[in-house]
Parts: structure tokens; sequence; C-alpha cells
């Protein structure tokens, strides 16, 4: 849940249930009434959001330009992939969408493309296609270590 619902819902609560205590009580202070509800509402909130940590709505944004930021230092490693995938520079697409897989790249079926991975890096290439390049260049750096 996210603190803003978390921090709205408690203060409502606290408010309402103060202004029933204040009702019976006869107190007449509004102001006290609104402070006691803020400081309550601060430190429940609190408490909560600590034991109930949210997803944060940017993750996913951030993952998205990290991802960027990897396949451009990546970019002659996926090159190098993409020349062996497919050698015709002509035939080769325009690398504007980095964090794409190998398989959205290309128009080549899955199995063409291992085929031709296999042939370069030998038949122990078992790296997955369908995952975003920089990830499938970092797997592959790890598994061959000579490669560039």
């Amino acid at each position: 849940m996210h603190p803003v619902l978390i921090y709205t819902i408690l203060f409502i609560i606290s408010t309402t249930s103060l202004l029933f205590i204040f009702e019976k009580y006869q107190l007449e202070s509004f102001y006290i009434l609104l402070i006691i509800s803020s400081v309550i509402t601060w430190i429940s909130g609190k408490i909560l959001v600590r034991l109930f940590p949210s997803e944060d709505p940017m993750q996913n944004e951030i993952k998205k330009d990290d991802l960027k930021v990897r396949a451009n230092q990546y970019r002659r490693e996926i090159q190098f992939v993409f020349n062996i995938v497919q050698p015709d520079p002509k035939l080769q697409p325009k690398t504007k969408r980095l964090s794409d897989s190998l398989e959205d790249c290309f128009d080549l079926e899955a199995g063409e493309m291992k085929k031709r991975l296999q042939l370069y890096f030998g038949e122990s290439f078992n790296t997955s296609t369908n995952q975003p390049l920089p990830d499938m260049i970092e797997e592959m750096k790890m598994k061959y270590k000579s490669w560039p």
C-alpha cells in the first residue's frame, strides 16, 4: 500500500475518533484536536510504513533507465552478437531499442539464432536469447571469460 494512502486513512480514522472523544468530554479546542490527530497519524504511519513497505511506483522506470545505461555500455558487444546472428549489415536492425531481447530484434527464428551462436561459441552455448540484451551480454561474459 502506498504511504500517502496509509497516512490519509490514519488521519481520517484518528480525527474521527478524536472528534467523538472531544464531543463526549465536551472539549472545544479544535486546534488541539488537529495537533493530536496529526501526531497520532505521524507515529502510527511511520510504524505501518516500516512494517509494510510499498512497491515504489518509480522502480520500473529506474530499472528501464538502468537497462538503457547498461545497453549503451555493452553497445560493442551487442553489435558483435548482431554480427554473429545476422552477418549482413543491411539486414541488421537499427539499435534504437537495446533493452529488447535478441528475439525481438530479428525476424529470425530462435532456433536459427541459437544455431549461429553455437557455431561461434561452441555447442556449450545455452544462454537464453529471450532476455534483455544487456542481461544476455553479462551472462555471456561470465560464461566466456575471453569474449570481448
